[in-house]
């Protein structure tokens, strides 16, 4: 190959270094264009793809990726197919598609198995572990991702010689390991690794520090320390290199919340408006993104089939019906969000009207008649009084009430009281008390801002329930959404209040 080509592969890996998209993928095309080398035709498809991906053109990273992914399935390459792999895998991580990212993620772990043991595999292993340490952060196993980042800062301290890239990878997953520790409650330990993170030389990613001071704010506010939560957010935001959108969405609210907590409620206002008018841009962003996702892998799927020998009219009309599958797909995912929108209101009108929240009601709800009969109309009009006083003292809030215990407690028998919640409630006694806790912890949320700032696992022992798992089951089954939903469209409600 004459020299210069070999020139401009340094050039675009020079642009790169100084992030010049524009550069990147004019060179880079000129190469494609005139290389025999798949290897290189690889490479250049991947920096391509993470230009665009630092100039936050997600659809257009995507769409690079997934033509790095055919040339490497095309040479067979274990290495190039777990790279490429993981990067796809990491791309709709980002894109909260998790299923989608498990998959390639497995594909990729697939293909590590065949590299000989050596630096190239302990590299790759490290980065898988951090995408499975990201796949369950995203799924809110945090002591899973913890060891999964663990085990990763492993893999990268086996590499002696690391190079700029391996040098990020290892401060990545140092950072993550200090925010897993943040999200599970252990602010020292969470700390400690955020500093050693910051003290790590990064020229490859500079712009990782932006995140780690994001979630060292987030550690300050839970110490109750908001003025220096804020002082170090306003460092992110004042740099004059930073431009991450999806992070500056999050500091925007996380900046309204340390302000209301402080009691200034002008600057609580502006950057909670600023947060509502980014995040809306950024879901259109989004959507546009997982739209060329849907495309560019369905794309791949059809010309395999059209570049077969035997081609199969009916196995075509199946890609064509999954592609349309995928933009049913996206429209579902925009009409989900609008529905929960209305779900919610449904909750808040319900609960601003007195009304207990109830969707779902009980099919086999039935009394027997002779216990009907048993008893007296002043037995049934004082428990009903009691039953009225039990729903305002919060006492079913007890995660060990029974049946038994309460009868018990408002001095009758189990059998009466059942009875009487069947007939005036429509309930069983465990819908009738599920019921109650949900419609307290919709109140609490609705009327309290500061239970937004409160996880999921604390709002379920608030209200009663043991299980975290149980509670959001519940909550779905009464509200018809789920508790992450109900907070988000609280969040954005509570700005518009103000």
């Amino acid at each position: 190959m004459p020299q210069k080509k070999l020139d401009s592969i340094q050039e675009v890996l020079y642009a790169l270094d100084k992030k010049d998209t524009t550069q990147i993928v004019k060179l880079g095309l000129y190469i494609i264009k005139h290389t025999a080398s798949d290897k290189q035709r690889y490479a250049i498809f991947q920096k391509v793809s993470e230009s665009y991906f630092r100039t936050n053109e997600v659809d257009k990273s995507i769409a690079y990726l997934f033509k790095a992914k055919d040339v490497a399935e095309k040479i067979e390459d274990p290495e190039l197919m777990a790279q490429a792999y993981g990067s796809i895998a990491n791309q709709y991580s980002f894109m909260n598609l998790n299923d989608n990212a498990r998959a390639y993620l497995d594909r990729a772990i697939e293909q590590i198995e065949k590299i000989p043991n050596g630096e190239k595999k302990y590299r790759l292993k490290g980065l898988s572990a951090l995408e499975l340490g990201k796949h369950d952060f995203n799924s809110a196993h945090y002591k899973a991702a913890n060891g999964n980042y663990l085990q990763a800062l492993r893999e990268f301290k086996k590499i002696e010689n690391l190079s700029e890239i391996d040098r990020y990878h290892y401060r990545r997953a140092v950072y993550n390991i200090g925010n897993s520790y943040y999200y599970l409650n252990e602010a020292d330990s969470s700390e400690a690794y955020l500093h050693q993170a910051l003290g790590i030389k990064d020229e490859y990613s500079p712009e990782l520090k932006y995140y780690i001071y994001s979630t060292l704010s987030e550690v300050y506010a839970f110490r109750k320390n908001h003025q220096r939560a804020i002082d170090t957010l306003q460092v992110v935001l004042q740099s004059p290199n930073f431009n991450i959108p999806n992070l500056e969405s999050e500091i925007y609210l996380n900046l309204s919340k340390n302000y209301k907590s402080l009691g200034d409620n002008n600057e609580y206002i502006n950057y909670n408006e600023a947060y509502l008018e980014l995040n809306e841009r950024l879901k259109s962003e989004d959507l546009k993104a997982i739209n060329k996702a849907f495309t560019e892998e369905h794309k791949g799927l059809v010309n395999s089939i059209t570049k077969s020998k035997e081609k199969n009219q009916w196995l075509i009309y199946g890609i064509i019906g999954l592609v349309f599958v995928g933009f049913c797909g996206v429209i579902y995912f925009v009409k989900k969000k609008k529905e929960d929108q209305k779900k919610y209101q449904t909750v808040v009108s319900r609960l601003e009207n007195q009304i207990l929240i109830s969707t779902q009601k009980d099919s086999d709800v039935d009394t027997d008649s002779k216990t009907i009969n048993a008893i007296s109309t002043a037995t049934e009009a004082d428990l009903l009084e009691k039953l009225k006083k039990f729903e305002s003292s919060e006492k079913f809030r007890n995660p060990k009430i029974t049946l038994s215990t309460m009868a018990v407690q408002l001095k009758t028998n189990p059998t009466y009281l059942s009875t009487v919640i069947k007939m005036h409630k429509d309930q069983n006694f465990n819908t009738y008390i599920n019921e109650l806790r949900i419609n307290y912890i919709c109140r609490k949320i609705h009327s309290y801002p500061k239970y937004l700032d409160y996880k999921i696992s604390y709002l379920a022992e608030e209200s009663g329930f043991i299980s975290h798992s149980t509670f959001s089951t519940i909550f779905k089954n009464v509200t018809g959404i789920s508790p992450s939903v109900f907070l988000r469209e609280e969040v954005k409600q509570q700005g518009k209040k103000t």
